[in-house]
């Protein structure tokens, strides 16, 4: 019998919020199960284990997933990247591929905010 290393709590909500922002950005950019199971060399079914957190994904598959998805790694780590992402695109619809620049979250904000502050001194001139 085979000894299994004992999951914590702390490795379970990891890996739930990595395979939630994995099946979030690669519903984004409009790739079906299968589609990105071919492109990473895997069947369709360990992706799927992967987004529902039974199966962890080693480093090697993080970054292969964001090379594919063409996404920084940190998203697939950041617990409230869906919550910004949704606020930030809030009304629109995407039918094509969303392109990778709007899947960087922190630069959307950045660039919001910029804005923001470029027409706040436009109008104290």
């Amino acid at each position: 019998m085979r000894n299994r290393a004992r999951i914590t709590p702390e490795a379970i909500k990891a890996n739930t919020v990595l395979g939630n922002n994995l099946r979030y950005i690669r519903n984004r950019r409009k790739l079906t199960l299968q589609k990105l199971a071919t492109l990473a060399g895997v069947r369709y079914q360990q992706i799927g284990k992967y987004e529902l957190g039974v199966d962890q994904m080693s480093a090697f598959r993080v970054l292969q997933f964001s090379q594919l998805l063409q996404c920084k790694i940190k998203y697939f780590f950041d617990p409230t990247y869906i919550d910004r992402m949704n606020g930030f695109h809030k009304g629109r619809e995407f039918f094509a591929a969303m392109k990778p620049e709007l899947l960087d979250i922190d630069q959307l904000q950045s660039n919001a905010a910029e804005a923001m502050d470029a027409t706040e001194v436009q109008a104290n001139l």
